[in-house]
């Protein structure tokens, strides 16, 4: 299964999953990119960043995505996203 169709298929599909459920997502997400939260420590108010405050951080951001920006693909055949649209625009004129 590619991570692709792991992933929830839509911001209310995000809604419904439990903690765990999601904290699993996450970390494989992380893994992923190569992230690994297992160097952090599990819960040190202290600490500047915990693995508790950050996981509860990315459910938070999961939960609370509009659904519009959750399930936005982009389109290959399509022009590029630009930082100043202005400018490219004047290139392609559009």
């Amino acid at each position: 299964m590619s991570p692709r169709e792991a992933a929830p298929q839509s911001a209310a599909a995000i809604q419904e999953l439990t903690d765990e459920q999601l904290d699993a997502y996450i970390l494989t997400r992380l893994a992923l990119l190569g992230v690994d939260l297992s160097v952090l420590p599990d819960d040190d108010e202290d600490a500047p960043a915990d693995q508790r405050r950050i996981l509860a951080s990315a459910r938070r951001f999961l939960r609370s995505t509009p659904g519009a920006i959750a399930d936005f693909e982009l389109d290959p055949m399509g022009p590029a996203p630009g930082l100043y649209p202005s400018g490219l625009s004047a290139w392609n004129r559009g």
